[in-house]
């Protein structure tokens, strides 16, 4: 076997808020429909496809593979196999785990055959830790403002870096800014984003509040409440990359909890995004991960809140004024941007678009 990449021209913009790339595989859309469903005529008559389709696609599949995809036979009943559901499931975590590298490629693209199309259109260049909401700034401002936003998913420490280089117009980082703690004076938050952040020169941009605690699986089973708990026999944790914004917060939070990393069984796997940890969660590799709750949302997870943080956009102070940067402030201040950040589990943008000084909101200066 192979894997083949294309892209599809479709008119219209995004899809639901935080809506994954779809980067489509027909047989796997099919499992994941069975799976849901439980049925296949049901299935078929979710993807519009009839049941002799469906049913002759899984039959030739089966014999690529040399593998049964379904437990049960032809029927009015049907459930994935064992290999089935291990094939569905890698295809979700390499996704989840593909999505920010696959959103930029989508984008590069996007900039180049839409400036072919309409040369007018306004470049915005960013580089942004990954937040299922950019994607609806980025459409909202190609729609309403002719504006492109170029972005470039590199998490906020080098976001920063970018910006303070002149590589980029503006950044997007998050901070635990309701808990001075964790953004204290020396802590590790402070100490990788503190010595980038530049009084005088840089603002800030409210962009949305997002709630982060412990993914873990339907019911929680294990009863898994704090950080505390995650040191307990039995319990695997899935964890995000060194260095990321998120692994500096839970580390932070960690060390506050009195638990050694060591104690943690899987601190030492990593995952590049939100989605991919919450994937693991739902495949069963792992019992729980810290992240977003949109995330377990997504994956049909549940959700223990732990912190709250603000994700801001960040650029230089005489950069407000351009025309480009005015129509993403107008774009977070309008009614619809907020009504769709609250269609996304733990986000709130009701003060979306408001400017803010370093000095009165970051904790290390109080």
């Amino acid at each position: 076997m192979s894997v083949k990449l294309e892209y599809r021209f479709v008119a219209g913009v995004a899809e639901a808020p935080g809506a994954p790339l779809q980067l489509h595989n027909p047989l796997l859309a099919m499992l994941d429909a069975i799976r849901a469903q439980g049925s296949i005529g049901k299935a078929a008559t979710q993807l519009g496809l009839s049941y002799r389709h469906l049913w002759g696609e899984l039959k030739k599949h089966e014999a690529v593979f040399g593998q049964t995809l379904l437990a049960s036979g032809q029927g009015r009943a049907a459930r994935l196999s064992a290999f089935g559901e291990r094939l569905l499931w890698a295809e979700k975590r390499i996704l989840a785990r593909l999505l920010p590298q696959a959103e930029s490629l989508a984008g590069q693209l996007d900039r180049e055959l839409l400036l072919a199309v309409d040369p007018g259109l306004a470049l915005l260049s960013a580089c942004a830790s990954h937040d299922l909401l950019f994607g609806v700034l980025r459409d909202s401002l190609l729609r309403d403002a002719r504006v492109l936003l170029d972005a470039e998913y590199v998490g906020s420490t080098r976001a920063l870096e970018r910006l303070n280089a002149g590589a980029c117009t503006v950044a997007g980082i998050h901070l635990p800014l309701d808990d001075d703690w964790l953004c204290r004076r020396g802590a590790r938050i402070h100490l990788a984003l503190g010595r980038e952040l530049r009084l005088g020169a840089h603002k800030l941009i409210r962009f949305a509040r997002r709630e982060q605690g412990l993914i873990v699986a339907p019911g929680n089973p294990l009863g898994l409440a704090s950080l505390n708990d995650l040191a307990r026999s039995g319990v695997v944790f899935v964890n995000r990359l060194h260095g990321c914004g998120t692994r500096l917060m839970f580390d932070e939070l960690l060390a506050r909890a009195n638990v050694s990393p060591a104690a943690v069984a899987g601190y030492d796997t990593a995952e590049p995004t939100h989605l991919s940890v919450a994937a693991n969660v739902a495949a069963g590799s792992a019992s729980c991960g810290f992240g977003l709750r949109a995330a377990a949302a997504r994956f049909g997870l549940d959700f223990v809140p732990l912190v709250h943080e603000q994700y801001f956009l960040v650029c230089l102070k005489g950069a407000l004024d351009l025309p480009a940067m005015q129509a993403v402030i107008g774009v977070l201040r309008s009614a619809d941007f907020r009504r769709l950040a609250r269609a996304v589990p733990g986000y709130d943008a009701e003060a979306a678009g408001e400017i803010v000084s370093l000095r009165r909101t970051l904790p290390w200066y109080k």
